[in-house]
């Protein structure tokens, strides 16, 4: 199954050292884009479309474990898209606060 190209946000581009763990293992990469609502790793680990995974990645000095689900990516390279699932409030606040801040700079 394809998904069609339609983001309801920038992605901003970022590197920051993260943690992916799912069904398909567990894998030390990076994030390379970030929005309120999803992000892009690079891996070479394969992981099935809408494989439930945990990203832990540190925002502001502060390890954040973002849940989704692996989103197939028409995009050159190796990595998995990732929308995120289940953000409780206070993660949501964190996630939006530090791409705020990285946007202003």
């Amino acid at each position: 199954m394809e998904y069609p190209e339609k983001r309801r946000h920038t992605r901003l581009p970022v590197l920051i050292d993260c943690r992916v763990e799912g069904a398909s293992g567990r894998v030390e990469t990076r994030m390379t884009d970030l929005s309120p609502v999803g992000c892009f790793v690079d891996t070479m680990i394969p992981f099935s479309a809408n494989t439930e995974v945990t990203l832990y990645a540190t925002l502001n000095g502060v390890e954040v474990p973002l849940s989704g689900r692996v989103i197939p990516m028409k995009q050159s390279g190796f990595g998995i898209g990732v929308e995120f699932t289940g953000l409780d409030e206070a993660t949501r606040k964190m996630l939006e606060a530090y791409i705020r801040e990285r946007e202003s700079t």
